[in-house]
């Protein structure tokens, strides 16, 4: 029987023999010698568990050489020195869970306590057969910790030196199938380190058509061949790169639950791939045209029109990577979301396993996943293997929603037509994808990206987008457009957030009343949020557009109105706390409002004496959006009632009748003075808030706030039909 030494400074000296299942023969090219490096620890070693002195005792291992881990050239070194521990951990009030297995459920019962022994290794380049399966995906020149914990009953006699060298002599790493099924029963085997997870399969997407208009409609209206939107399902391999720990614990005979979790301490990042097809135009195996298929109404018209194009070979490739670039970027958002969801004990990935049912098939299986390739094991229905919690399941059986904006649609009419005219680009935040015109397309092209739109430009163009298209939406049941929604949209990505400005990300969901106060103030004791996404939405259909406009009686809306609901924005977006608290001041005060009104800008250093300058350009930026808005909306008003005037009086008369084309190019002037001086306030939070308040709250609205230490997600439900 093969055994190893163990010494220590005060007189320790034993021989440990090793199990014939032990990692330490099985993998070890050599046999290592240990010293323990704790006298306290050695001089307790006789002692039995049961002794109140041995309550919690640790002590460092060392390794008299380098030791090389795996068969041929090896994945994993332990080297000299002291890369060992071993520790004892009893129950007490505090402490019944495991501290170290994160991902695992097991506690320290009454009675019984566990002994940990854990080595420290270095990864290498995997080279050879055996390679990838030590690695666990930990990345090269990554350090791997491997613990195993055994449990030990107490008053049995069994001393510190008994549970030491059964828990060493039976020391395993969970690399394979055959490893799981040597665990002793009631024990734990861990893999910490840091490096990439991969898992693959289909998901189905909603893509969501966003139809707005360009400044000025064509006259006739063109029809619009476009749809709602539709389900999209595409194939993609995901890979998770994160801190995470491997962890089997041994539940029965022939029984091992084998789960994988995140440090939640740590930043992660998801990339994923599309599995596609190749195609060299349209029509084929290529995502836009599966896209075409589902929010184009007439898709077969819209495919023969741009295989007519004859679009050259790097125009037809920058609109496939775009929406390539889009869907994976709406698969990482939605398996971040849920990754970030998950709780500090809970496994990313979970799965009980019958030793005594795997087949070749499932054994290959798990043999892959713990080398870090979940992708055969995770979705699959395999012998012996039954899922208990997957991530990347949860992720795709849920809604996830590809917004797709048409900016310009109600110009062309199709789809085809509006991308052959312009561009196909994806915002990089949220992975939406833009088709829009030549000219909108040259206001919003990122200078980072080849197809991609700069986030901040097409906030601003996509709220300037939606006010023209609300008050074109006012007369759209007179004019015999489809019945679709349009989206106010604000969205945001920080590389490193603040809590600050966290504090701004969650005040805009409590604005939308999808936050409690509870859920809007930040998580104390969190100096940063790290690489945060914000998406806030709000959805109109044509009634509730009317009704922004026009009152029941189809009579416009004053200024005034719209006045305080842009000071009640304000209101919900700033705090008496805040640093610019003064903001507040013209919000809630209206003799204050009026005077600002009759003095103009040049008189609101007199109306705010002693405020500072940064402070009171902000309150005249907040006065600036709210008058602009306001004027905007009340002069669309009278516009929108006079032209449902005209179709009350004349309701089979042809929409190319003179009367009404000057009636129409009067509401197209008003919307291009208004375009020309849009408030880039409005493209910010305040902005969507501002049209919400304007609606009632009845607008269908959701937001999402993801990153690595706070994740919220909220949506409410169109909550009243507007009259119309």
């Amino acid at each position: 029987m093969a055994t190893i030494p163990l010494t220590g400074d005060v007189g320790l000296d034993a021989n440990i023999e090793l199990a014939p299942f032990s990692s330490l023969l099985k993998y070890f090219q050599q046999l290592p010698a240990l010293r323990a490096s704790n006298g306290d620890f050695s001089k307790a070693a006789g002692m039995t568990l049961d002794q109140p002195a041995l309550t919690s005792i640790s002590t460092g291992l060392s390794f008299d050489k380098s030791y090389s881990i795996g068969a041929g050239s090896a994945a994993l070194t332990v080297l000299a020195g002291a890369h060992g521990s071993l520790e004892l951990i009893q129950r007490t009030p505090s402490v019944t869970n495991l501290p170290d297995v994160i991902a695992s459920d097991a506690a320290i019962g009454e009675g019984s306590c566990y002994l940990g022994f854990g080595v420290q290794a270095c990864v290498g380049f995997a080279v050879g057969p055996d390679a990838g399966t030590l690695q666990f995906g930990i990345g090269p020149n990554e350090t791997a910790e491997i613990w195993n914990y055994q449990s030990f009953p107490l008053h049995q006699g069994i001393t510190l030196l008994d549970a030491v060298e059964k828990t060493v002599g039976d020391f395993l790493i969970p690399a394979s199938a055959d490893d799981l099924a040597s665990l002793p029963d009631g024990s734990i085997a861990t893999v910490t380190g840091t490096g990439s997870l991969k898992f693959s399969g289909t998901a189905n997407l909603l893509a969501v058509t966003n139809p707005l208009a360009s400044l000025t409609l064509p006259s006739p209206l063109p029809v619009l061949s476009v749809t709602a939107g539709g389900t999209l399902q595409v194939g993609a391999s995901l890979a998770l790169q994160c801190k995470f720990q491997v962890c089997a614990q041994k539940t029965g005979p022939g029984r091992v639950r084998l789960g994988w979790c995140r440090d939640k301490t740590e930043e992660f990042d998801v990339t994923a791939t599309l599995a596609e097809g190749v195609s060299a135009g349209f029509g084929t195996t290529d995502l836009f045209s599966a896209l075409i298929g589902v929010v184009s109404s007439n898709a077969a018209a819209d495919l023969n029109e741009l295989q007519k194009a004859g679009l050259a070979a790097g125009q037809i490739k920058a609109i496939q990577d775009a929406v390539k670039a889009a869907v994976c970027r709406k698969l990482e958002l939605a398996l971040c979301t849920e990754i970030s969801a998950i709780d500090s004990r809970s496994a990313a990935f979970q799965y009980d396993v019958e030793l005594a049912a795997l087949t070749d098939t499932s054994r290959l299986a798990l043999n892959q996943a713990l080398a870090g390739d979940l992708s055969a094991l995770d979705g699959s229905a395999l012998a012996g293997i039954t899922p208990v919690r997957s991530v990347w399941e949860t992720t795709r059986t849920k809604r996830i929603r590809l917004e797709v904006n048409l900016l310009g649609i109600l110009n062309f009419g199709s789809v085809s037509s509006l991308a052959l005219s312009g561009a196909v680009m994806v915002e990089p935040a949220t992975g939406a994808i833009v088709i829009t015109d030549k000219a909108t397309a040259q206001r919003i092209q990122s200078t980072a990206l080849n197809f991609g739109a700069d986030t901040g430009k097409l906030c601003h163009v996509l709220a300037e987008s939606f006010l023209l298209t609300a008050t074109y939406r006012g007369m759209q049941q007179q004019v015999g457009q489809p019945a679709l929604t349009c989206s106010h949209d604000f969205f945001d990505l920080q590389n490193d957030t603040t809590p600050g400005r966290m504090k701004q990300e969650l005040r805009v969901g409590a604005a939308l009343g999808l936050f409690s106060a509870a859920e809007a103030a930040p998580p104390a004791g969190t100096a940063g949020f790290g690489r945060t996404m914000i998406h806030a939405r709000t959805d109109y259909d044509s009634l509730l557009a009317s009704a922004l406009f026009l009152d029941a009686a189809g009579a416009p809306l004053p200024q005034e109105f719209y006045e305080n609901a842009g000071r009640a924005a304000i209101q919900l977006l700033v705090s008496e706390g805040d640093e610019d608290a003064v903001r507040l001041r013209p919000a809630i005060d209206d003799g204050l409002w009026s005077r600002m009104k009759e003095q103009g800008q040049p008189g609101f250093a007199e109306l705010f004496p002693g405020v500072p300058e940064p402070f009171l350009s902000a309150v005249t930026a907040d006065y600036s959006a709210i008058i602009w808005w306001a004027e905007a909306m009340a002069g669309a008003g009278p516009r929108l009632a006079a032209i449902g005037k005209w179709f009350g009086q004349h309701p089979t008369a042809p929409l190319d009748d003179p009367a009404f084309e000057s009636l129409r190019q009067d509401l197209a002037g008003h919307l291009k003075k208004v375009a020309a001086t849009t408030s880039e306030e409005f493209g910010q939070p305040w902005g969507l808030i501002a049209m919400d308040q304007a609606s009632g709250r009845k607008a269908v609205a959701s937001i999402l706030i993801t990153g690595p230490k706070l994740t919220l997600a909220r949506d409410r439900a169109l909550t009243a039909r507007a009259n119309p």
